[in-house]
């Protein structure tokens, strides 16, 4: 909880510190809700019974979700996977944010594994392992990287965590069954095998500087180039949270003026960012937020909060998921919630 609260404060009085209040205007304090997920779930403290509601509810707005997509995308095949050579994706929820809808979908997974484990109902079993089935094939056909590699991230885990001590030899099976099937995914399905061709194309650009107006990583690989000259240039005090963007944006002004500003974005990377804008202490803030989950053996040892924490940890090297309400969102309830499971099962609790 600590941790979070630094998280959660470092940039407000940091940017206090370097600026006054004048701050507000640019950035605001929108970080300081993080605090708030963790404080309501072991307010709350749920039962059982409320646990699977809360599952529930995720995995029925993850159907609809879900539907709407495959339901835009058999209206209108032929375009869409046109739009995947283009680094469009397929229309989703959520105010079109196919980063964040995949990665819940991935927590979703988690959540009807969970349900799975801990039902006695055959039908319910039933229907669970067909929503995972479902999921699995909807997110090859989004295609979205976040979530791919949160998924890929999830099975290894809770194979790991879940296949007995006797039995670790089911991980080779496992790990050649996934490689298979996701190499059938990506060279049979449309929009998948096109993503994999445009992350290709993507590649061969930027990694040669070449910068071509609709790529994509290219973006993602530009703005990390700026977030490591910026730390090189202010590697123990930072510039400040609020000032990042001005940063960043003057950055590309003196060394790729040809990147349009609407493909100027912060550092693809919440370290990076904390690094960039809070000098080293907003990196050791963000990096004891992420280890000390693992020097606490109820935590280590939970295979669900494992499961949704590792690929969350994994993707805060390449995504931003503490810059926007949606994404603090889901990673501040479901951290939270995941914990509060942990601690439910350290301690023994049934009802």
């Amino acid at each position: 909880m600590w941790t979070f609260i630094a998280l959660a404060a470092l940039p407000i009085l940091y940017d206090l510190f370097l600026e006054g209040f004048g701050f507000i205007h640019e950035r605001g304090i929108m970080k300081l809700i993080l605090v708030l997920f963790p404080s309501f779930i072991f307010a709350f403290q749920p039962k059982k019974h409320y646990i699977s509601l809360v599952h529930l509810f995720v995995i029925l707005v993850m159907v609809v979700s879900s539907a709407y997509t495959f339901f835009m995308y058999l209206g209108d095949q032929e375009n869409i996977v046109n739009s995947y050579k283009i680094s469009k994706v397929m229309p989703v929820l959520s105010y079109g944010d196919h980063i964040r809808i995949s990665w819940v979908v991935v927590i979703s997974l988690v959540m009807a594994l969970y349900e799975w484990h801990h039902s006695n109902k055959f039908y319910v079993k039933i229907l669970l392992i067909l929503y995972i089935f479902g999921q699995y094939t909807y997110l090859h056909y989004l295609g979205a990287k976040t979530g791919l590699i949160s998924l890929y991230v999830t099975i290894i885990l809770l194979s790991y965590y879940l296949i007995p001590k006797g039995k670790k030899w089911w991980l080779i099976l496992i790990f050649s069954l996934t490689a298979v099937l996701g190499y059938f995914a990506a060279t049979n399905i449309p929009s998948l095998k096109e993503r994999v061709n445009f992350v290709r194309y993507d590649f061969e650009h930027y990694s040669k500087g070449e910068y071509r107006e609709g790529l994509s990583d290219a973006v993602r690989f530009y703005s990390l180039k700026a977030g490591k000259d910026i730390i090189a240039a202010h590697p123990i005090m930072g510039v400040g949270f609020s000032k990042l963007h001005t940063e960043t944006s003057a950055w590309y002004d003196a060394n790729m003026p040809n990147v349009p500003q609407k493909d100027r974005f912060l550092p693809s990377s919440q370290l990076v960012i904390y690094w960039a804008s809070g000098g080293m202490l907003g990196l050791l803030i963000f990096l004891s937020h992420l280890l000390l989950p693992f020097f606490r053996k109820y935590l280590k040892e939970n295979r669900w909060f494992m499961a949704f924490f590792i690929p969350a940890i994994v993707s805060f090297t390449f995504e931003t998921h503490l810059e926007g309400q949606l994404p603090i969102f889901v990673y501040g309830f479901f951290v939270a919630w995941f914990w509060w499971l942990a601690w439910r099962e350290s301690q023994g609790l049934q009802t």
